[in-house]
């Protein structure tokens, strides 16, 4: 049966004009999953599925480039005209915490009942909303963060979140039909941040892993797309695209 992948944010950072900042929603016939919802994504969310359609919601780390929609979602689903089960939940470890921060200490269990947060054990696999998901952590410096191998059918798709180069984000996308990579910088730039890509070292995971396409996302909005796709496509012989808002792809 296979599943459909649409891009709802493909922004790194912050939200680019007229764009949104990460969010990807994943659909088979039994259910749809969210893997991330960073600003502006839940509009894009929205155009496709109601707020009482989800069957799970994955986080791959707590900046608010990746989370901050959560908010606006669990309102709208504790608000909804009939009651809405709790909203399975992989994030990793203190996002209760993280997500509760900004909220008064008088809302903030009630919030938290919107939502039922499972742990994540590395490496072992857990079934939401139709999808078999596994999960690794990424380099991303010194907050906890996730890399997401997610399948179903024989079909898989590796999300990176944010990460530099290590190991688990090769394994992860082994063989992937799909690798969503952040490529934050390009070579417009010299020098990178700790715990973010280059698109040309996007490719070089790609390539090692022997991933089908390779999707590039988390681009710096005044970074250029198409040296994005030059540099990707130095390292890499394979497909490579850039992600774009509204961008759905069958599996």
């Amino acid at each position: 049966m296979g599943f459909k992948v649409t891009v709802l944010g493909s922004s790194g950072g912050y939200p680019g004009a007229g764009r949104a900042c990460s969010g990807y929603l994943f659909q088979n016939a039994e259910g749809n999953l969210v893997v991330d919802l960073g600003s502006g994504a839940l509009a894009n969310l929205l155009e496709h599925v109601r707020p009482d359609g989800l069957g799970g919601l994955a986080l791959t780390h707590m900046h608010y480039d990746h989370y901050v929609d959560i908010y606006g979602l669990c309102t709208a689903r504790r608000f909804w005209e009939k009651e809405v089960d709790p909203l399975p939940l992989l994030a990793p470890p203190h996002a209760s915490e993280v997500i509760t921060s900004p909220l008064q200490a008088g809302s903030r269990e009630e919030f938290m009942r919107s939502l039922d947060l499972r742990g994540v054990r590395p490496g072992v696999p857990q079934g939401i909303a139709g999808f078999d998901i596994v999960a690794l952590p990424a380099a991303h410096g010194a907050i906890d963060s996730l890399i997401y191998r997610i399948s179903r059918d024989g079909k898989v798709v590796c999300y990176s979140g944010d990460t530099d180069l290590c190991a688990a984000l090769v394994e992860q996308a082994r063989g992937a039909d799909l690798f969503i990579c952040e490529a934050t910088f390009t070579s417009q730039v010299r020098n990178r941040m700790q715990g973010h890509l280059f698109a040309a070292e996007a490719g070089e995971a790609a390539a090692e892993a022997g991933v089908g396409t390779l999707l590039l996302t988390h681009l710096w909005p005044t970074l250029s797309g198409d040296r994005a796709l030059e540099d990707a496509r130095s390292s890499f012989d394979g497909k490579v695209e850039l992600a774009a808002e509204g961008m759905a792809i069958e599996l």
